[in-house]
Order: structure tokens, then C-alpha cells, then sequence
């Protein structure tokens, strides 16, 4: 007849366990049944921590060499999103950036802030580039990477100078209390504009808000922008001077080409 394997009789109240004395005889091999132990099962100290840690899935690759890695597809209400626009102001004609110290809490920023009701988010870059900066900046248009399609009457659009924004930063926000009320946590979504100002710009003061008394602006080298900016502004200047680059080379490009064909009689 086949034995019946019997459960070990219960420990005293009044008597120190021995559970886990048993569940470490029975993980180095000791055949005697533990009160942590079924018919045919490992002890519990063999089934759940000899086991070997499943790794880590590899971070996601970055897009380019100028963006961060794809996010997860996503959906925010209204609530859970800010929308902003920020500007590089660029001074063509010495090549320098408009770049904004805040001279009481001492730090350095491109002009940006959140957009109003009702404005389009180039009309926020060019309003946050004035009130901050003290310049009256106006749009540069260059050749981007844009990947906005041209509209119907104008097919090309996308291939020629345009002034689309050129960068995107994404910045989480936590839960906040305002006036006894309790906004959710969400993102905010700066997106970012190449402007300019003439070589005579006149820098006006008392443009901005109440709580922007304390900035100070400078024009500075894109390379010293860089160094003087927080990571995600530095790599926003970064990418807009490689971009306005690599315009005035199709410029140059496109100019010469125009002379060659004109020498040649094929356009007037």
C-alpha cells in the first residue's frame, strides 16, 4: 500500500518556531517536510529566492543626435497640459544670441513662457521674446527639417524658408494647491522659435511683468549661450545654430547656382 505522507504535528504556542530552521534543512537537502512545504514542491526558500532576477528591457534609442528617445503613445486631457513657446533670438549681422540672467535668483534662460488663451504659439514665442528680452523680435525664416507638408497652393513650402517651430522640450509638472483648489500633475509643452533682431536694435525697458523686474538681458557667442544655459536651453541653442548653418550654406548653394544659370542665359 502507498504511504500517505502525514503533515507534522503544530508547535507550541509557548515554543519558539522552527520554520525556518526546517525551510533551511530543506534547501540544503534535507528531505523532511517543513509548514512551508507541499506534497512535491521545493521549500519555499528553494522556489522564491534562488530564483535569478529577469533583466532590465535596454532603454530606448534616441531619434537623432539632437532629440531624446520616442515616449510612449499618450493621451492628456486639458487639464494634464500646459502649452508655452520660447524663442533663440539670433543678431544676424554679429551672430550672437539674446540669452536672459535673472539677476535675484541667478541663473540664465531663453525667453519663454505659457500661452494664452486665444494666441497661436508663434504669436506667444514673439510676445514672451519681447516682454522678457526687452527686443522687438520678428520671425527668421531659414531652411528646417520641418516635417509640416506645404498647403495646396503652395506644395513646396516645406522645402523653402519657413518659420515652423524647430524644437519641442516636454517638462513633467506635479500636483499643485491653488486657493483651495487642487490641480492634477501634467506636462508642459514649450515649443521653440527662431527670431531675430536688426543690428540697430534698441533694447526698451519696463517690458515685462511684475515678476520679471530682475531680468537682465545679454547678447552673447551661441558657444558662450551654451555653456551659460541649464542642459535642455543649451541643447535648444545647440540645434538652432547647426539648423540656421546649415541654412546659409543652401543659401550660398542656391545663390551660386542662380549666377551660374543666369551667366548662362537660361533664367534673366
Amino acid at each position: 500500500m502507498e504511504k500517505i505522507p502525514v503533515a507534522p504535528p503544530p508547535t507550541p504556542r509557548n515554543s519558539p518556531s522552527t520554520s525556518y530552521a526546517t525551510a533551511n534543512n530543506g534547501a540544503n537537502g534535507n528531505a523532511s517536510a517543513t509548514n512551508n512545504d507541499t506534497p512535491g514542491c521545493a521549500p519555499l526558500s528553494r522556489r522564491w529566492f534562488s530564483a535569478t532576477p529577469s533583466p532590465s528591457p535596454p532603454p530606448p534609442p534616441r531619434m537623432s543626435q539632437w532629440s531624446s528617445a520616442q515616449v510612449p503613445d499618450s493621451g492628456w486631457a486639458d487639464e494634464n497640459f500646459q502649452l508655452g513657446a520660447g524663442m533663440v533670438v539670433l543678431q544676424q549681422t554679429t551672430l550672437k544670441v539674446a540669452i536672459i540672467w535673472e539677476k535675484k535668483r541667478r541663473y540664465w534662460f531663453l525667453p519663454k513662457g505659457r500661452k494664452d488663451v486665444g494666441e497661436s504659439l508663434e504669436q506667444t514665442a514673439l510676445r514672451e521674446a519681447y516682454e522678457e528680452s526687452g527686443y522687438r523680435v520678428s520671425p527668421l525664416p531659414i531652411y528646417t527639417r520641418t516635417r509640416a507638408p506645404g498647403p495646396p497652393d503652395n506644395l513646396d513650402a516645406q522645402w523653402s524658408p519657413n518659420c515652423e517651430p524647430i524644437y519641442i522640450c516636454t517638462t513633467a509638472f506635479a500636483q499643485r494647491r491653488r486657493h483651495n483648489f487642487v490641480s492634477p500633475p501634467g506636462e508642459y509643452l514649450t515649443f521653440w522659435y527662431l527670431g531675430q533682431i536688426p543690428e540697430d536694435a534698441v533694447h526698451e525697458e519696463g517690458t515685462g511683468m511684475p515678476d520679471e523686474v530682475n531680468y537682465e538681458t545679454h547678447l552673447v557667442s551661441p558657444e558662450e549661450a551654451m555653456h551659460r544655459l541649464f542642459k535642455d536651453e543649451a541643447r535648444v541653442v545647440q540645434y538652432a545654430w547647426a539648423l540656421y548653418r546649415h541654412s546659409l550654406k543652401i543659401e550660398e548653394y542656391e545663390a551660386t547656382k542662380r549666377q551660374e544659370l543666369e551667366a548662362a542665359g537660361e533664367i534673366q
